[in-house]
């Protein structure tokens, strides 16, 4: 369904994607704030070239494989149970047609209300209206649940929870997770016993043998970390992520005896490339930021190790109806759905300029519109 045909009067909406090049450790900056500030993530692909299955598991711990999440329905006013505020819930709803409410890992809880729950909601939106939320008639409410002065029994606290609790009168379905911060690992969250119903689920994942594929070496990519990389870099990324988004969706013509159908696809890919197998491991769920920066630590420890790979790539989707999506800009599904991101990571020692110790990492993300500051 095209934007035209339920916002027939606008300008279609266009997306963005930008490019960065930089030192894994160095510059680590460049990739924690990425993950950071992509908090709603339903899908996470790793894929390393001539690693086998077992070698991958090798690198993985099974409660790293086995990550969880909750599936509950709890009222709302349960978020401001004093136990709990510092928990991380995230509702799955379809934000331009729905009221949702999130809480992100920075403690942010932040309502998006129709038109008509706003009214009686009784907590005025702190910046007003932009033009996406005027033409869904949607406002947006933003509450610091890390504010000291936001404690029961106070004034502040007091207001908050009669006006969720007046305004939200029936149960939410919600999805949660909780991350130890230093192992990564999934952790059971205590949840207030006002919950009404709760289910753990383990996260789905699928680990897969690509064989018989043309693997690119990215030589091209690599380049001096002191100068900008040119126009020719720019292309041979961007022909190298989509190498790296065949392989993420097991396509056909990345394998060796598939060739170019102009009726279907007339893709080539790199001629810098070599026959061999790959894994891919896939994580669906609801996946936490700080479960996927382990993850690519991992990542890059496995590529100091293993000689042979010379390149591993990190692929991570945001829900396409996420209520927003980098940090906090609104999200709007139905026109601005891009919010995804890709890291590929080169082996240390080949780059110019290089030490031998750096780890040469290219940055995509995926923009909507909307996430662009005008």
């Amino acid at each position: 369904m095209s934007q035209s045909a339920y916002l027939s009067n606008y300008e279609p909406t266009p997306s963005y994607a930008t490019l960065s090049y930089f030192d894994f450790e160095q510059h680590a900056r460049e990739w924690q704030e990425v993950i950071s500030t992509h908090s709603f993530n339903h899908k996470l692909s790793v894929f390393l070239p001539f690693c086998d299955t077992e070698t991958t598991k090798q690198y993985f711990n099974e409660t790293t494989i086995a990550g969880s999440y909750y599936q509950v329905q709890l009222p709302l006013a349960s978020i401001l149970d004093p136990d709990f505020l510092s928990n991380v819930i995230r509702s799955d709803t379809h934000l331009d047609s729905d009221n949702v409410v999130t809480i992100d890992q920075h403690g942010k809880l932040i309502f998006s209300l129709l038109k008509s729950t706003y009214e009686s909601f009784g907590i005025v939106a702190e910046h007003g209206q932009n033009k996406q939320d005027r033409l869904r008639q949607k406002y947006i409410v933003t509450v610091d649940l890390h504010d000291r002065k936001l404690v029961p029994n106070t004034k502040k606290y007091n207001r908050l929870k009669s006006c969720i609790e007046n305004t939200f009168t029936e149960p939410f379905k919600a999805v949660a997770t909780w991350i130890d911060r230093a192992s990564g690992d999934s952790k059971d969250i205590p949840w207030p016993n006002t919950i009404v119903s709760m289910q753990k689920k383990s996260m789905d994942i699928k680990l897969d043998s690509l064989n018989y594929i043309n693997i690119p070496t990215f030589d091209e990519l690599r380049c001096s970390l002191a100068t900008r990389p040119d126009s020719t870099w720019q292309y041979n990324t961007f022909k190298a992520l989509e190498w790296v988004g065949l392989a993420n969706i097991k396509a056909n013509r990345i394998t060796v005896n598939d060739k170019p159908e102009c009726f279907v696809s007339v893709y080539n890919p790199p001629t810098s490339a070599s026959t061999g197998l790959g894994t891919l491991m896939q994580w669906t769920g609801l996946i936490h930021p700080l479960f996927i920066s382990h993850i690519l630590i991992s990542l890059k420890k496995m590529l100091l190790s293993k000689k042979e790979l010379k390149w591993v790539s990190l692929s991570t989707w945001g829900y396409r109806d996420s209520p927003f999506t980098w940090e906090s800009h609104q999200h709007y599904y139905f026109t601005n759905g891009e919010n995804d991101y890709t890291f590929v990571l080169l082996s240390p020692g080949e780059t110019e300029g290089g030490d031998g110790s750096l780890v040469p990492t290219i940055g995509c993300q995926m923009y909507g519109s909307d996430h662009i500051q005008k």
